[in-house]
């Protein structure tokens, strides 16, 4: 038993073991740093093309008000503009998540090949600020039921959220209810539903990922927590 194992610790030392691992740790590193590229590049893209939305509509609101009144062509920008700042939240919102879940993905094998890296110099363990076995990827991270909201994708969903609402209510108050608070009430609701399916969906995806991974770990205890 000793001298299979004492076999196995020698084929690890291989110089074409460590050179392999090493190659996909920096590949994995790369993978990372370009998801959270692609990520922040989508977002930004996003908020911007909002910011500049909004920016317009406010011009023709106070160029075509009509009174105390918001103008027709305030409501034909509107009701052109939102549906497409809704799509492109969307569409934002679940790349933004895969990007999170691959980024995760890609740490937790990047912790695999650390824990190879103390089995080859155990010497190093005491250097180590984050655990060296490869279900470390969560270890700042808590699941709480607000964490959701804290990641890149729960604030593209909010922003979503609000979207849809403030369209549902500006096509409610243009098909001439009189009471602002059926508006407002109207939006609101239509803002939470649409909040609440994009967080059981972020959950989902995520416990998706997770199960998907489970079979895989070589270590109990595995965790694969959201990332930003």
């Amino acid at each position: 038993m000793d001298l299979h194992h004492d076999e196995q610790q020698d084929q690890r030392r291989e110089p074409y073991v460590v050179q392999i691992v090493t190659t996909e740790h920096y590949n994995l590193q790369a993978a990372r740093s370009l998801a959270a590229s692609d990520a922040n590049g989508r977002a930004a893209l996003f908020l911007g093309t909002v910011s500049g939305t909004l920016i317009a509509l406010a011009f023709v609101g106070n160029v075509s008000h009509e009174g105390n009144r918001l103008g027709t062509a305030f409501f034909v920008f509107a009701f052109v503009l939102f549906p497409a700042l809704v799509f492109l939240g969307l569409a934002t919102f679940d790349s933004v998540l895969q990007s999170a879940i691959e980024a995760s993905i890609q740490a937790r094998g990047i912790y695999r090949i650390r824990q190879l890296y103390g089995e080859l110099a155990p010497k190093v363990h005491g250097y180590l600020i984050l655990p060296a076995h490869g279900e470390a990827t969560g270890f700042f991270r808590r699941a709480h039921w607000w964490q959701g909201f804290l990641t890149l994708a729960g604030i593209v969903a909010v922003i979503n959220a609000i979207l849809a609402g403030v369209f549902i209510g500006l096509v409610v108050a243009q098909l001439g209810t009189p009471a602002l608070a059926l508006s407002v009430a109207v939006g609101l609701v239509l803002f939470l539903a649409f909040l609440v399916a994009q967080l059981r969906y972020q959950y989902v995806q995520w416990r998706a990922a997770r199960r998907q991974l489970e079979g895989q770990s070589p270590a109990p205890g595995s965790t694969l927590s959201p990332a930003s």
